[in-house]
């Protein structure tokens, strides 16, 4: 690093997503690695016109108390996550002023007390993860990990601390055994997906596997102990008779372009338990799971036990999934109704509610952004309402729909503040509802990522 190109800067106070902010020359700057009242060295990563970026190379005074030493050598270049040098009841304090901020902000409401965070393990925690592939020439060596803090290169690491051992600390030899492919630069991702007691790594590839290929696939995963499925181009029928040749009656879901490679004739789905739910929930690898299994387990005991369905309640889920709260629901109520706009995902959860003999429990694929009023099983009133969005929220089925529905008690799920004090907004000034209760869910540790739940109540 060429000392000429770095800068001083005095940090005032953390972004939402865990930055220092400082001023420099009338200008904000975000510098990553950096903690408030720090004076720091840092140099700029990117700049733009109402603001820039850098990242802190060294404390020059007045170090954080809340300053740790990062388990991971990588953090000065992957954006995997983001705050290992914060220790982890900073972490915690940090989102939930992130959620106050923006409960002020956008439902114009302030938080007073907050339920206790719900943590678990702060590393080795994550069970899903899409790791980019880059052959990169020049270092004669492919990269397989997360991209770089300034986005446009992936990081060139041989560990993660996030992602379970298992994997997290072979991703030296998984980059070994691409490169020695004879289609390593066709393989532009390799996917984590980790359930109850198998380790299954997706290689998405864009030109046909060889069969040579294919056999240095299943010696490292035997000798590693991974389970391998093949992600191959729609295109792609050369590979499947290929492996079909290898490995007799290779597993395969017709509905989803994967084949499961090895072990050799073994179930094509993985699963994960809620044990305190006795409830087994079954997902293809590419399907969307919670990726921190801990947390998600207290997160739906949390859900359960502050909707509190009783077996005369009739339950709507929204944003179902495979089923991860209706399944559990269902175990409580008379009856629940999970609804997804993924037709897929449904058929996933309809399967799952067999499997668990949950016989009450139904599921609808619909566009929740639109009207669903044309659904028979939706124009009634439900007694407790359970919803879990993506980033963008809720607004549209809550100012359409809500009204009609009528519960009493909504559990609201996000994984965007900025979203949840909107929607919570229509819901306490424009729909009656009180919020009762709210905390966060530490679902993402290293990351400024918050999760959170919200308890509404309602008299009708």
């Amino acid at each position: 690093m060429n000392n000429l190109s770095l800068e001083t800067a005095i940090i005032r106070h953390l972004s939402h997503e865990g930055r220092g902010v400082a001023n420099l020359n009338g200008k904000t700057v975000f510098i990553q690695n950096a903690l408030p009242n720090e004076t720091v060295s840092f140099r700029y990563t990117r700049r733009h016109k109402n603001f820039d970026e850098g990242y802190a190379v060294e404390v020059l005074e007045n170090t954080s108390p809340d300053r740790v030493e990062p388990k991971c050598p990588h953090t000065a270049i992957c954006a995997g996550c983001s705050l290992q040098h914060l220790s982890t009841e900073a972490q915690l304090t940090l989102k939930e002023n992130t959620l106050k901020e923006q409960f002020k902000h956008f439902a114009h409401t302030d938080i007073t007390h907050l339920e206790p965070a719900i943590h678990a393990k702060a590393y080795h925690y994550r069970t899903k993860a899409r790791l980019s592939v880059k052959d990169v020439i020049k270092k004669n060596k492919v990269l397989i990990g997360f991209h770089e803090h300034n986005g446009r290169y992936v990081a060139d690491i041989s560990s993660c601390a996030i992602l379970p051992q298992d994997v997290g600390d072979k991703l030296h030899l998984l980059s070994k055994l691409v490169s020695e492919l004879s289609v390593h630069s066709a393989i532009p991702q390799i996917e984590v997906s980790i359930n109850a007691d198998e380790t299954a790594l997706i290689i998405r590839h864009v030109q046909p596997l060889p069969l040579s290929d294919i056999e240095k696939i299943v010696a490292f995963a035997k000798h590693e102990g991974f389970s391998i499925y093949l992600h191959p181009s729609k295109q792609d029928k050369e590979t499947r008779v290929t492996v079909a040749g290898f490995l007799s009656n290779a597993t395969t879901d017709d509905t989803l372009p994967l084949i499961k490679l090895w072990p050799k004739n073994s179930p094509f789905l993985l699963h994960y338990n809620l044990p305190n739910e006795d409830s087994t929930l079954y997902f293809s690898p590419t399907e969307f799971t919670q990726i921190n299994p801990a947390v998600n387990e207290l997160m739906v005991a949390q859900a359960l036990s502050w909707l509190s369905p009783n077996k005369g309640d009739r339950v709507l889920d929204l944003f179902c999934g495979i089923g991860n709260f209706t399944i559990p629901l269902a175990r409580h109520c008379k009856e629940v109704i999970g609804v997804e706009g993924e037709v897929s995902m449904v058929a996933r959860a309809t399967d799952n509610a067999v499997h668990n003999h949950r016989n009450n429990a139904h599921f609808l694929a619909a566009d929740l952004t639109q009207s669903i009023s044309h659904l028979q099983l939706l124009n009634c009133t439900f007694d407790k309402i359970l919803i879990d969005p993506p980033r963008s929220g809720a607004l549209e089925v809550i100012e359409r729909h809500f009204k009609a529905w009528q519960a009493k008690t909504i559990v609201y799920i996000s994984c965007n503040p900025a979203t949840l004090a909107r929607d919570v907004g229509v819901l306490v000034n424009q729909l009656g509802y009180t919020l009762e209760k709210i905390g966060i869910l530490d679902m993402f540790p290293q990351t400024g990522h918050v999760e959170s739940m919200a308890l509404l109540t309602r008299a009708r």
